[in-house]
């Protein structure tokens, strides 16, 4: 391969977004996964956190930007989920880049990690602030039994991500 030839990058940009746009798809369609008791897979979430994991800062938060446009345009949200997963993309990209190693266990740890914060974030601006009600019960009902749902989907997209990062890897 040539210096310069950044053509692996683009194509793997490409499917990236594809994966991204099919893993919202996916987590909006009550059909494809399920509510288990009432809680319900955040899928773009470990989709967006193992692309970051194997990708620079400003990719990695570009596409948790663009995970989170595509959510809060479903949602009906104003930019809520776009800030938070940018700047969770962006964290773990520095992490991984910095500080941790790139492997499954820290696929784990960043995931739940990140849920973790989403939800948390999500239940003190809409829950507490916005409606002024008292979240326990919505925490311990929906947003544990979602945080593992949610996590229980890392090796698959671990894997995935790290399968096309291989493939389209540029030297």
């Amino acid at each position: 391969m040539r210096y310069g030839d950044n053509k692996p990058k683009y194509i793997r940009y490409a499917i990236y977004a594809a994966v991204i746009c099919g893993a919202f798809m996916l987590q909006s369609s009550k059909i494809a996964l399920p509510e288990i008791f009432g809680a319900r897979a955040f899928l773009l979430l470990p989709v967006c956190i193992c692309v970051s994991m194997h990708e620079r800062e400003i990719p990695a938060a570009l596409f948790g930007a663009l995970a989170g446009a595509l959510w809060d345009v479903s949602a009906g949200v104003e930019g809520f989920n776009t800030l938070v997963i940018m700047l969770l993309c962006a964290t773990c990209s520095i992490l991984i880049s910095h500080l941790m190693q790139n492997n499954i266990v820290t696929a784990f740890v960043l995931n739940a990690s990140a849920c973790a914060i989403y939800e948390l974030l999500y239940v003190i601006v809409n829950i507490v602030v916005a409606d002024g009600g008292n979240p326990f019960r919505q925490i311990f009902v929906f947003y544990l039994p979602s945080l593992i749902y949610t996590v229980a989907f890392v090796p698959l997209c671990y894997s995935l991500m790290k399968h096309i990062y291989s493939l389209y890897k540029t030297e």
